[in-house]
């Protein structure tokens, strides 16, 4: 028989027994439902054809279609019924694993009913696993298996659909276009079906849900931190006993055996076959893994403090076998022994922790490297060794101290004989007269202070000695004693010694090597420190010998001194050959400074005579060097300033940078004024030759800076101006007189890069003339352009509110009319732009917030050219565009709802037309009813405050809600008006109440400011002043509050321009 869907142990040989995988049940139904189709149009539909080929049929009354619609019939009832065999057979398969299926047993509960779905073989194999947010799962899902199943259902359905009927053609061997009705799947029993097979595969999930929740309290070894616990107890200041692991150890270890023991690796739960062994081989690891990585932790650090064990015993032992080599030494070792006796302690609590871990390892049978047994029984051996170490360096120590003791005491009598020799010594000082023999002595008076200082550290050394060894501090004080003793005969005599020396190399060594100020200082210490050890070996006890050699020496030095203003005079480094020739002629012998010429030599020729003439040609000397040195210094500073050069824009040339310019105007400052100074001074005779041109020179250098800054600065503003032809059409004479003055600068910018040096402009050639005429000619060009300016002005007022650079880059850009837009709103306060068509022509404006006008004319820059033409064209076109769009909005507002009305205008003229229509209802409302009229005229006012309040909360664009705030604020004050006169009782439009309000009316005037023909405009009245509305455009502003103070504001405003047009008229 032909089936379009088969089931494990099914009629179809080819059915599988066993549980069968998803995608292989899928495969296995798709390859029997093309079986089935194949079956149907390969071999019962060519059979059904084939009858009636052999067999014409034979149509009562002729009527073929009620025939074929009869074979059609029974062709869709066997159709029908073969899907519905395979329905059966499809369910009946599920239908065997639902619970509950035997009647004759009684079960108790769900439980009992799940056991008898047991009794068959799994149909489905699925894996259970843990899925990606960490619970447990299956694979594949049980929503892809209900998908599996069900679409194989929907297959066999529509397996049977399609085929042609036999009908008129069937004598011809050809089916007919019309189909076979079958089942859809919206029949009854397909959805029967449908619905039975997910009842089935729902109710056997309970049992595999069931399974997987057993494992849920393992997953945490999944996600367990390993790392972090690890991490914990390695940080922790002590070492972790091996009982913080047990409860870790302990748990991982359990969970692992119970995981194993927990379900066989593949669990029969009716319709599945729960396979489980992936899933507990990962929970295993992971419990393993934490356990392991525990134990190697424990492992670790039992063989990092063995080391640590074994290394802290080697290096104690090194360090008490050392030999001592002083008391300081021996000392330290007894307390290095001290410290190894607790150190010792500590490392045997370490060695039986050690111990602990290596049990509890083996005790979890963890698997210790070899290496790691043969350091921990190196750690342990160690204290015993250690103890016989210990008691060989207390013994050591012990003798090595009392070595040094009686070293120590050696010493001290040693030391105390040296003193005795010393203090002897100092004492045959106060004999010792032989000023001949000071060298002698010098060396052997320092020798012996030496000799003292180092006896002041031995004492001090031995003082601490003793105190280490505990022993009673001896008293030194005699070397104290000694040293200020002997420290003025070590004082006279080093002195003596080094003085005799100078003055010896003064007197016979060249003159021309001495210098003064060295000398006069020599001389001057030498004297004071004499002077003093004088003062003290003649104060008591009297010390003869000593002061007899200090007077001595301070003879000597006083008559030294007498020579210092010759020495001062002759060994002047301003002299020169002048000035020896000068000396020579005073001395009456020749005079050089040379290598054999001494200051003996010149005293013997009694040059000592002639001091006071020396004196005066050696100071002339300096002076004359002061101005020598004054002038070379100011040629050094110069040497090294260059003008410094940088590109200007893409002009081709150069322009000065400020750095060295500013430093050369500060020298140029200083050195003109040192100059001139040098030249009035009477010592610059000899070098009148050099000031004078030098002066000259810093002279013109300084005009030619001035100059070629003043230049420079010009030039920089007017370079970019007359690069513009239009500037050049306007101003033709200026602009070839910049042309040429542009052409000098150039080539002077040239020449300065040639020659960088800034000393060497004041030699250029006419340098400082050409730029004196550049700078004329500039004046000129500065004068013809400020002419321009002033008639672009005169031409065009607003061009007043730019400033003469802004203008400047307006009429350069004259032939782009586009290019004016950046300075539209400071010419037009409220105007941000202007609205340019394609072709050129201006149709419109756009205010600073954005309220858009277009013109009722276009104004074409093409057709004046000249810029100043066509602002002032715009600025008429903007006001008879304001003043018919007035117009038109008062008509409008009579014929249209306000709220509207305030949306569909400019602001400003909503402002001003809306206070027209007041003034003109308020005068109304005075003349028919009075106060009274007012009255309801002011509840009529609040109703269209409470309309556009409405209107405000509403949605509007932005400028309609600045329109509408503004608005608020005029229509609130004319409120208050309106309601103070009723309340005032006005009664006339004449009353001054009324008469010093701001009044809008629109009346006919023959001048209308906006330049139109006579016609109706807006006129400003208050009290007895007129004022024409202006038409001057301010955007769509808002309006702040209006007060009395506002109020008397417009009162003076108006009141001027009353008193200003009666002074014109007059």
């Amino acid at each position: 028989m032909l089936y379009t869907l088969d089931m494990p142990g099914g009629r179809h040989k080819h059915a599988p027994m066993a549980a069968i995988e998803v995608d292989a049940f899928k495969t296995w139904q798709a390859d029997c439902t093309e079986r089935g189709k194949a079956g149907l149009w390969t071999s019962w539909l060519p059979k059904c054809v084939e009858v009636f080929r052999r067999l014409l049929p034979i149509f009562i009354n002729g009527n073929s279609d009620a025939y074929y619609s009869s074979i059609a019939t029974l062709q869709s009832n066997q159709l029908r019924q073969l899907v519905q065999d395979s329905l059966n057979s499809y369910v009946a398969f599920f239908e065997r694993y639902r619970p509950g299926t035997k009647p004759a047993v009684a079960k108790a509960d769900e439980e009992q009913a799940e056991e008898e779905s047991w009794e068959c073989n799994p149909g489905f194999a699925v894996e259970l696993v843990v899925d990606g947010d960490g619970y447990t799962g299956f694979r594949p899902t049980f929503a892809q298996m209900e998908d599996v199943c069900l679409q194989a259902l929907e297959q066999c359905v529509t397996a049977a659909g399609s085929i042609p009927r036999v009908g008129t053609a069937a004598n011809k061997g050809a089916a007919s276009k019309t189909t076979i009705r079958c089942m859809s799947l919206q029949d009854s029993s397909v959805l029967a079906a449908s619905k039975a097979v997910q009842d089935v595969l729902r109710l056997n999930q309970t049992a595999a849900l069931r399974l997987a929740s057993l494992f849920d309290q393992y997953l945490y070894l999944l996600t367990d931190d390993t790392d972090a616990l690890l991490l914990k107890f390695a940080q922790q200041a002590e070492p972790p006993a091996v009982e913080a692991y047990q409860e870790h150890l302990s748990n991982c270890r359990a969970a692992a055996e119970t995981i194993r023991d927990l379900c066989s690796n593949e669990m029969h739960t009716g319709l599945y076959l729960v396979r489980a062994t992936a899933l507990k081989q990962r929970l295993e690891m992971a419990a393993d893994s934490t356990a392991n990585k525990l134990l190697d932790q424990i492992q670790t650090m039992a063989r990092d403090s063995n080391d640590h064990i074994c290394d802290t015993y080697t290096h104690m032992a090194a360090g008490v076998s050392v030999v001592s080599h002083s008391s300081e030494e021996v000392l330290q070792l007894k307390k290095e022994i001290a410290r190894c006796q607790v150190e010792a302690e500590k490392m045997r609590t370490a060695i039986a922790l050690n111990k602990e871990r290596f049990e509890f390892l083996a005790k979890y049978r963890h698997v210790v490297p070899e290496e790691d047994f043969e350091v921990a029984m190196k750690a342990y051996e160690w204290p015993k060794k250690f103890v016989s170490i210990m008691k060989e360096a207390a013994t050591k120590a012990t003798s090595e101290q009392r070595e040094f003791e009686s070293s120590l005491k050696k010493r001290k009598r040693d030391f105390g004989e040296t003193l005795e020799r010393y203090e002897a010594e100092v004492d045959k000082y106060a004999q010792r007269s032989e000023l001949s023999k000071r060298d002698e002595v010098a060396a052997q008076v320092t020798d012996l202070s030496q000799k003292l200082k180092e006896a002041a550290a031995d004492a001090e050394d031995i003082n601490a000695q003793e105190k280490l060894f505990g022993m009673a501090s001896s008293k030194y004080t005699q070397v104290a004693r000694m040293a200020t003793k002997l420290e003025p005969f070590c004082g006279l005599w080093t002195l003596a010694a080094r003085f005799y020396d100078k003055y010896a190399g003064w007197m016979s060594g060249p003159f021309s090597k001495l210098k003064p100020e060295e000398v006069e200082t020599e001389v001057s210490d030498a004297y004071r420190k004499v002077y003093k050890l004088s003062k003290t070996f003649a104060t008591e006890p009297v010390m003869e010998a000593p002061a007899k050699i200090a007077e001595e020496c301070k003879a000597k030095i006083t008559g030294f001194q007498e020579l210092l203003p010759l020495i001062t005079a002759i060994c002047n480094a301003g002299l020169h050959e002048r000035h020896w020739e000068q000396i020579a002629t005073v001395v009456g012998f020749d005079v050089r400074p040379d290598e054999v010429t001494s200051l003996r030599r010149l005293l013997d020729y009694n040059i000592q005579d002639h001091i006071k003439a020396i004196e005066e040609i050696s100071e002339q000397a300096s002076r004359e060097w002061s101005i020598e040195k004054a002038l070379d210094k100011m040629r050094t500073d110069w040497q090294e300033l260059n003008f410094e050069l940088a590109d200007w824009k893409a002009t081709g040339t150069y322009i000065l940078r400020g750095g060295p310019l500013d430093e050369a105007q500060t020298l140029l400052d200083d050195h003109i004024i040192k100059s001139r100074a040098m030249s009035a001074s009477p010592f610059a005779k000899p070098f009148a030759a050099e000031i004078a041109p030098w002066v000259t020179r810093l002279t013109r250098l300084n005009a030619i800076l001035e100059q070629g800054l003043t230049c420079q600065g010009k030039w920089l503003y007017l370079e970019p101006i007359f690069s513009s032809e239009e500037i050049m059409k306007q101003i033709p004479k200026e602009g070839s007189a910049f042309r040429q003055m542009d052409a000098t600068w150039r080539n002077i910018m040239a020449a300065v890069k040639q020659r960088p040096a800034i000393i060497e402009a004041s030699e250029v050639p006419n340098l400082l003339e050409q730029l004196q005429e550049c700078n004329v000619q500039l004046d000129v060009v500065e004068k013809g352009l400020n002419d321009l300016l002033d008639t672009k002005k005169m031409a065009f007022p607003r061009f007043f509110f730019l400033s003469n650079d802004e203008l400047l880059e307006i009429l350069a850009e004259a032939k782009e009319p586009r290019n004016v837009q950046p300075f539209v709103k400071k010419c037009f306060e409220a105007v941000k732009e202007f609205v340019f068509a394609d072709d050129g022509k201006i149709t419109g404006m756009v205010s600073v917030e954005g309220e858009k006008i277009d013109w009722i004319e276009a104004v074409d820059p093409s057709l004046t050219g000249a810029v100043e033409l066509w602002m002032g064209e715009v600025e008429g076109v903007i006001r008879r565009t304001l003043h018919k769009l007035a117009g038109q909005a008062l008509a409008a507002y009579a014929m249209t709802q306000r709220s509207k009305w305030i949306l569909e205008w400019p602001g400003q003229l909503v402002l001003n037309c809306s206070q027209v229509y007041w003034t003109k209802e308020v005068g109304e409302a005075i003349t028919t009813e009075g106060h009274k009229g007012l009255s309801k005229y002011g509840e009529k006012c609040t109703a269209e405050l409470n309309k556009i309040v409405s209107l405000v909360r509403g949605q509007l664009t932005s400028l309609e809600r600045a329109t509408c705030g503004a608005l608020v604020v005029i229509d609130v004050h004319a409120r208050d008006v309106t309601l103070q006169m009723a309340a005032d009782k006005v009664e006339s439009e004449k009353d001054f109440k009324w008469e010093s309000q701001l009044r809008y009316y629109w009346e006919h005037h023959e001048a209308p400011p906006s330049g139109v023909p006579p016609q109706e405009t807006l006129m400003v009245r208050m009290i007895n002043a007129d004022a024409l509305y202006g038409y001057e455009y301010l955007g769509n502003s808002g309006r702040l509050v209006i007060t009395p103070l506002t109020d008397r504001q417009a009162l003076l405003s108006t009141h001027s321009f009353l008193a200003e047009s009666v002074r014109t008229d007059g």
